[in-house]
């Protein structure tokens, strides 16, 4: 029994931890809004964003105030997590824009209330 025990918690000890635990800084319910490259959304900028060397990404980038969210912080939004690596002339506050690849994507997604938390590093 006592050599049971011994194995038992040195393989505990033993167990590679890999995974670290997220925390996560709350910021409450924000309006979420969409654009894409389009000349209607993004008045010529593309996909080019504020972070330097970074391009808008579907599913990945997001538009910020820098001012409540730094550029480069990674934000839940439901159970995905975007990256702050733009702002927006309308964007301020408590706003974020969410980037799709085509007009039609941000029309479909039209105008959300959702919680959002920043990931502590």
């Amino acid at each position: 029994m006592k050599k049971m025990i011994i194995v038992l918690v040195l393989a505990f000890l033993l167990i590679p931890r890999t995974a670290k635990a997220e925390t996560y800084i709350d910021y409450g319910t924000m309006r979420l809004s969409a654009y894409c490259p389009c000349e209607e959304c993004s008045e010529g900028y593309g996909r080019k964003t504020a972070t330097p060397g970074k391009y808008a990404r579907s599913n990945h980038t997001i538009a910020v105030d820098p001012d409540v969210i730094p550029l480069g912080s990674k934000v839940k939004i439901g159970k995905k997590i975007y990256v702050a690596e733009d702002v927006g002339a309308l964007i301020f506050g408590d706003r974020i824009d969410v980037f799709f690849d085509t007009h039609e994507e941000v029309e479909e997604f039209e105008i959300k209330y959702k919680h959002c938390w920043v990931v502590k590093d």
